[in-house]
């Protein structure tokens, strides 16, 4: 009886040894590559660019679109599932 208690307290030693973790706290450099990478490809718009919302429509392509819905020939979108 002695040696499965001796056992079973070397096997609990042993587990939680496995838990102990090496990993250092995060140094407050971590990640700045990514986000240096990011504002590196980020392009700023202008003051002016922020300002200038408006989107003019395509009256050509809207009036193309009412008619297709008139005459019920509206295009079906695509299938987009990723899995067969």
């Amino acid at each position: 009886m002695t040696r499965l208690i001796k056992l079973s307290v070397l096997v609990s030693g042993l587990a939680l040894v496995g838990c102990q973790t090496t990993m250092q706290e995060p140094t407050e450099n971590f990640g700045a590559a990514i986000r240096h990478n990011i504002a590196v490809q980020t392009v700023e718009p202008t003051p002016e660019q922020k300002q200038n919302t408006y989107i003019r429509p395509d009256s050509q392509r809207m009036a193309a679109a009412r008619e297709r819905y008139k005459q019920d020939q509206v295009e079906e979108p695509e299938d987009l599932r990723t899995i067969e």
